[in-house]
């Protein structure tokens, strides 16, 4: 990959074979790809899942029962005929709407992608997670010349990419997979691209490229027909709000974990040196030793950050 504005933002090779699969697969006004490696312990992973066949049975259920009052009972006997079969066609014809709404957002992709995806690779302790995001998350920020930098933008790009990082964590949160029924057609529902999830684990077990390269990132694809990727994992080595910040330090030592709070400074100290590719090599590996510490102790790095994230902005809400 070439970097164009610091270690975040880097270009992909026309010709390598992760820029051949992103395209492959992105849509044909270019929406682009949220990805991220899901670390969440495998039980935790289970219990979703449950939760959301559960859900989707239920589901499935009361569609059925809905779709055979409306078919088979009348309750308008008294109307002349032709009302009665008018109100019939436009009774059956909005809950069949309904029905069909749900059965595409939810039921079918849960039992045809979810369930086959189970079935066919079973619960692993890092999984890939593939999402097209909404199109205003796809404004990424463009790179700045050192005259910018100099004129004080830099801040600005900062809190730019900063937000981004929040929104792809509330997009992609794996607790609000298919679990949350008050979630429902809502921009908190959201399922993964499965058809892009399967042909990357084909592509991974092929050796065509490596899981890795699906961390935490936005991926677009510019009017050239190259992709542009803001690696939002790196986001840690600009942290600057000191609440959010002892918000994360507390949730570790309430935890039992002060242990995991050692580890996350070390991956934090590369940033406060000079910005080398030698760094950003270490500093890459030290993200993917910090997010393995973390789930060893049964906690998802990134999940863990999406719940301070929301904690700081409800406390600054309040305050």
């Amino acid at each position: 990959m070439q970097s164009i504005s610091g270690s975040r933002f880097k270009k992909l090779s026309p010709a390598a074979p992760l820029s051949q699969f992103l395209s492959k697969h992105d849509a044909s006004h270019n929406s682009g790809f949220i990805t991220r490696l899901d670390r969440s312990p495998v039980r935790s992973k289970i219990i979703t899942f449950t939760k959301s066949l559960a859900l989707n049975i239920g589901i499935t259920l009361f569609m059925l029962a809905v779709c055979a009052l409306s078919l088979f009972r009348c309750h308008h006997s008294n109307f002349p005929p032709n009302m009665v079969m008018s109100l019939w066609l436009t009774q059956n014809a909005l809950v069949l709407s309904a029905v069909a709404i749900l059965a595409r957002s939810s039921v079918v992709p849960f039992f045809l992608g979810e369930c086959r995806l189970r079935v066919c690779y079973g619960f692993r302790a890092t999984e890939i997670i593939i999402q097209r995001p909404a199109a205003s998350a796809m404004m990424l920020p463009q790179s700045q010349s050192q005259g910018e930098k100099e004129k004080g933008y830099a801040s600005h790009n900062y809190d730019a990419e900063y937000q981004y990082w929040r929104m792809a964590l509330h997009a992609i949160h794996p607790s609000r997979c298919y679990a949350a029924a008050s979630a429902l057609l809502s921009p908190e529902y959201w399922m993964q691209e499965y058809e892009v999830v399967f042909d990357a684990l084909r592509s991974i077990a092929a050796g065509e490229f490596e899981e890795d390269g699906l961390e935490f990132a936005i991926w677009k694809q510019d009017a050239k027909r190259v992709w542009n990727v803001c690696e939002l994992w790196r986001m840690h080595e600009i942290m600057s709000d000191q609440q959010e910040i002892s918000f994360f330090e507390a949730f570790l030592t309430e935890s039992g974990k002060p242990e995991l709070l050692a580890v996350w400074q070390k991956m934090l100290a590369p940033s406060t040196m000079p910005e080398k590719a030698s760094l950003r090599e270490v500093s890459s590996k030290t993200y993917h030793e910090v997010v393995g510490k973390f789930a060893q102790q049964g906690l998802d790095y990134e999940t863990v950050w999406s719940q301070i994230s929301e904690e700081t902005w409800r406390s600054k809400s309040c305050s």
